[in-house]
């Protein structure tokens, strides 16, 4: 864990000039400063210089400006759902953007809502759904910014049809490194609004955005598979995932350990040495259809077409309550203690061809109870043809597959499991893939990120320079040099 040092006197004394510009929007009491000392990975220990506060981009503007004059780091924060403290800073300024959070509009011919940077997911779809109208594209967690999903990308179980939440927002307005507030979008500052959607803070912070919807039928109807082969089911979601398929609305996946007992791993041990525990793995897969009442789909004609080991059950929700289907085990999560440990996510995105054997392998070793209660391993498959923005970096090809480790650990074996999960970092890129970089990231040289983002790398130190020429926006996490 990375521990905290005293701020030096001279930058003491700039925040203390920043209070004093900003009055009570800027905090130097220690007791405020400590609730933003880490975020939701639980791993890094960062004690900021000061929290702002701020209530409008004019103010973020102001604080930007004083602290590139004063050549201190200025790090945006949401709701903090980052794994490697990507939403912290140490002596810098903490910009907490929460109170930003208005809905400023929700345009039903247009089909978008304009929102203030802090309004968070969840708000959006009940404000929307009142008007019979969702967000193309829903993180499954709906309690984060939108700001900071889109900072990053932003996945959900309708990705294969729409694209990131990054790809579905057709304007923003930003505070630039420089203290500039400009509005962007494709076809107004272009260069700006293609480095900040998914640009992880790097050049300036989301103030405000416009999103775009979709008409949402009433029922969801929602059908429980179960594959026990990797292989049929990778099969199968390439059919429900085909552009010339409409049927399905949504589908999400994950590998589940099925407890097989202890079996051997090494030669010549002491009894009880090299042994494990270990599992049958299954795949479930959720589809859904949607519809209003009255119009029932027939369910054998739905999935006609596809294989699974065993249809397990079909259950109809409301909009409102699929949305906010994860609510439920987010709470059990934080009863378990799950919501308090470290959290060093590993996610990746693979090529279609390779996917298979990485993830058969990894499940091969991975003992069950690694995950720790709550802890779960994601499957993401994508039709890549929906996503266009330019910094959300994924293997090539029509069809990828998404795979994360997501385990909670405790604090005694953090140090071993983040040896296991930077090993299969390293594999997964062996392997052709991309990592997803709100997790857990060890890239720690240059060349390393130069290879992550291959030929968009030049493009991202072009617009450093331009948007943030002194480097001051969340530093520390790509390395430019």
């Amino acid at each position: 864990m990375t521990v905290h040092s005293p701020l030096s006197l001279s930058t003491a004394e700039a925040l203390a000039d920043l209070k004093a510009s900003l009055g009570d929007r800027i905090h130097l009491d220690e007791e405020t400063r400590s609730r933003y000392r880490s975020d939701f990975g639980r791993k890094v220990d960062r004690l900021p210089g000061a929290v702002a506060l701020c209530t409008s981009a004019a103010e973020i503007a102001e604080v930007v400006r004083f602290c590139r004059e004063r050549g201190i780091p200025v790090v945006p924060r949401g709701q903090a759902h980052t794994q490697s403290g990507q939403a912290t800073t140490e002596g810098g300024v903490l910009l907490d953007t929460s109170s930003l959070s208005v809905i400023h509009e929700i345009d039903e011919a247009a089909e978008t809502a304009t929102v203030d940077c802090g309004v968070v997911w969840r708000d959006l779809v009940a404000a929307t759904l009142e008007k019979g109208l969702v967000p193309r594209v829903l993180t499954n967690n709906l309690g984060v910014q939108i700001s900071g999903t889109l900072s990053m990308a932003g996945l959900g179980v309708a990705s294969f049809r729409y694209g990131t939440q990054a790809d579905n927002v057709t304007e923003l307005e930003v505070v630039t490194g420089t203290g500039e507030i400009v509005t962007c979008s494709r076809d107004h500052n272009r260069d700006l609004f293609d480095v900040v959607r998914c640009g992880l803070g790097q050049f300036g912070v989301i103030t405000r955005a416009t999103v775009r919807l979709r008409r949402a039928k009433s029922v969801v109807r929602k059908y429980f598979l179960l594959y026990d082969d990797l292989g049929t089911l990778m099969e199968d979601v390439k059919r429900v995932m085909d552009p010339g398929n409409p049927t399905f609305s949504s589908l999400e996946s994950w590998c589940t350990p099925c407890l097989q007992g202890i079996k051997k791993i090494g030669e010549g041990m002491e009894l009880g040495e090299g042994m494990q525990t270990f599992a049958a793995w299954f795949y479930p897969l959720h589809l859904t259809v949607e519809f209003n009442p009255g119009e029932d789909p027939d369910d054998s004609a739905t999935l006609k077409g596809l294989s699974p080991y065993r249809h397990v059950h079909t259950e109809d929700f409301s909009q409102h309550e699929f949305c906010n289907r994860m609510d439920p085990v987010f709470e059990l999560w934080r009863r378990s203690g799950y919501w308090d440990m470290a959290h060093p996510w590993m996610e990746t995105t693979l090529p279609w061809d390779t996917s298979r054997e990485f993830i058969e392998g990894i499940l091969f070793q991975t003992p069950p109870q690694v995950l720790g209660p709550g802890g779960h391993i994601l499957l993401w498959p994508a039709y890549t043809r929906t996503s266009e923005v330019p910094l959300f970096m994924h293997p090539e090809g029509d069809y990828v597959m998404g795979w994360g480790i997501l385990p909670g650990v405790p604090a005694r074996f953090l140090d071993r499991a983040l040896a296991q999960l930077d090993m299969a970092s390293e594999l997964s890129i062996h392997y052709g893939g991309k990592r997803y970089l709100s997790g857990f990231i060890t890239f720690d040289t240059v060349e390393k990120w130069a290879a992550h983002f291959g030929d968009r790398w030049p493009r991202i130190l072009e617009a450093k320079k331009k948007f943030d020429p002194d480097g001051i926006m969340a530093p520390g996490f790509i390395q430019y040099e």
